[in-house]
């Protein structure tokens, strides 16, 4: 489930490409013959000063002054935009705050063709390439204000202190697109996306603000390029290299419809302040309900060699529709690390410390067999994590409602200074089960043997 949240974080630009609608290729798609249509029914409603319709150049790049709601919430500030649509070629920068810590990041995504890539971590930047579903392919966002048959002219309007011509998408769905154009210069690009195709339960939105263009051969070649860090994975941490295991206490937000949901193998944990953070965002954007039935939250006593590798998102269980798990561009055997949202400089990977805490991936690969613990020499070989424990899982209605945990989330958010109220909540929710003073009881679940004690099913 945290692929979801931190793809709505790290990779929006690849979400809206998935999810972009057939109206933007008009004579492949099933709405071809509708928005001719549209078009002859609108003709009596043409403006008297229409303008030429905007040519967008195929190749150009523009700095950007971005606002978007992609993650559930405002957020503005500058950028970086590039395109070659001879190429099929796409990059966006955006330096973002991440929610409940204003910590910058920056996050870039760069698509070429079927293939997307998300850079994050600033300097020290990790890269994923993200395996496409849904639509398969580039989508350019500037060639429809061309065609006659999809786009109308909506008058002029201000934009930045630049007068530009209003373009709207003629689309045949909820979906809606608009640009602003100063003759064939892009001034504003508006896109949204509505709360069944935005992969979640809240309306995907962004405005890119363009400033001066450079075009064609201008644009540096590299830009459009895959860099080499999207090669390989992160090497694991030197600072712990050759070190014994240490012991991590674990959360985790997940279903409990079978004792399937209940193993690590190929699953995101987080520390205390982690999963607060995972929580929160999970019941903001209410991913649950779109995904997978999460009830329980579980707590877990592990053993991980601190030679971390990169941090690989994951989503699914065996009994869940899409059937999982499944997990993207980690590392097959060492445990993956981050801070919540890739937020940090090369996401915090090896840092000591972080103000969110930190998500932790467990490969299938890295798991030690009953009876084992990882070595000194597991950031080179052998097992990288063991089992020690299930130590408690509560039913998530009992922080969730019963202590009103969102409350605290969204003060969290608010504040901009980490997930305190909400690690505290959590906290407090295993560490007892007096509900009196935040506890909540355990409801039971398999042992490390994976051999069901008691157990709910929910």
């Amino acid at each position: 489930m945290r692929f979801w949240l931190w793809l709505c974080r790290c990779g929006p630009l690849y979400l809206l490409q998935t999810q972009a609608h057939p109206d933007l290729f008009p004579k492949n798609g099933p709405a071809y013959e509708e928005a001719v249509g549209i078009v002859r029914v609108s003709k009596d409603l043409k403006l008297d000063d229409e303008p030429a319709r905007p040519t967008v150049p195929a190749r150009f790049s523009a700095p950007i002054n971005y606002t978007t709601f992609d993650t559930g919430f405002l957020q503005t500030g500058k950028g970086f935009f590039a395109q070659d649509a001879d190429e099929k070629a796409m990059r966006v920068e955006t330096i973002r705050h991440t929610l409940g810590m204003d910590l910058p990041s920056n996050v870039t995504t760069l698509i070429r063709g079927n293939k997307s890539y998300n850079m994050n971590g600033g300097d020290h930047a990790i890269c994923r390439q993200v395996a496409f579903f849904g639509q398969q392919q580039f989508d350019d966002f500037f060639a429809w204000a061309a065609n006659p048959l999809i786009s109308e002219y909506r008058g002029k309007r201000v934009v930045a202190g630049r007068v530009c011509s209003l373009w709207y998408l003629l689309s045949t769905t909820q979906t809606r697109i608009s640009l602003c154009a100063e003759g064939n210069a892009p001034v504003e690009l508006n896109v949204t996306l509505p709360k069944n195709n935005s992969g979640g339960g809240i309306s995907f939105n962004f405005s890119y603000q363009f400033g001066h263009l450079t075009k064609g051969s201008q644009v540096s070649e590299d830009l459009l390029q895959k860099p080499e860090i999207c090669d390989t994975s992160a090497p694991p941490c030197e600072n712990g290299s050759g070190l014994e295991p240490v012991p991590l206490d674990a959360y985790i937000f997940h279903p409990g419809m079978s004792a399937d949901d209940y193993n690590l193998e190929d699953q995101n944990v987080a520390d205390v302040a982690g999963d607060a953070a995972f929580i929160c965002f999970d019941r903001l954007f209410r991913e649950s309900k779109v995904d997978h039935n999460y009830t329980l939250i579980s707590r877990y006593a592990l053993e991980v060699s601190p030679a971390f590798g990169q941090y690989c998102p994951c989503n699914g269980y065996p009994d869940t529709i899409p059937s999982g798990p499944s997990c993207i561009a980690g590392e097959p055997r060492l445990v993956g690390r981050g801070a919540p949202f890739s937020a940090g400089d090369g996401e915090l990977r090896c840092a000591a410390e972080s103000p969110l805490g930190f998500w932790y991936g467990l490969p299938k690969g890295g798991r030690c067999s009953p009876g084992e613990r990882p070595s000194k020499e597991a950031w080179a070989t052998g097992c990288t994590w063991s089992v020690k424990q299930r130590v408690k899982t509560i039913h998530q209605a009992c922080l969730l409602k019963d202590h009103g945990f969102l409350n605290y989330c969204k003060a969290d958010v608010l504040e901009h200074k980490g997930f305190r109220r909400s690690a505290k909540a959590l906290e407090a929710a295993f560490a007892s089960e007096d509900p009196s003073i935040g506890g909540c009881a355990d409801v039971g679940g398999p042992g490390v043997d994976e051999n069901s004690v008691s157990m709910v099913l929910v």
